[in-house]
């Protein structure tokens, strides 16, 4: 088994979902944490280690999610 666990910094998330931008996404879609740890990866020089580890991640099946409960608000 394999996890993470992810905390928001400003204990915030704002996102829509990709079909509907007028309802929120939560929990956040796996495939945003995917590409946060991607663009980490590109900005940090892009190490060959890094590279397959991505790759590892990328061939794993699809996960389990489990999410805090999320208050919704309306944004500006």
């Amino acid at each position: 088994m394999f996890a993470l666990s992810v905390s928001f910094l400003t204990g915030r998330y704002a996102a829509a979902k990709y079909f509907d931008r007028s309802s929120a996404e939560w929990p956040p879609h796996p495939a945003r944490l995917y590409s946060a740890l991607v663009a980490v990866w590109a900005q940090g020089g892009r190490s060959d280690e890094e590279a397959e580890a991505l790759r590892w991640l990328a061939r794993q099946g699809a996960p389990s999610l489990v999410a805090s409960e999320a208050d919704h608000r309306t944004m500006p």
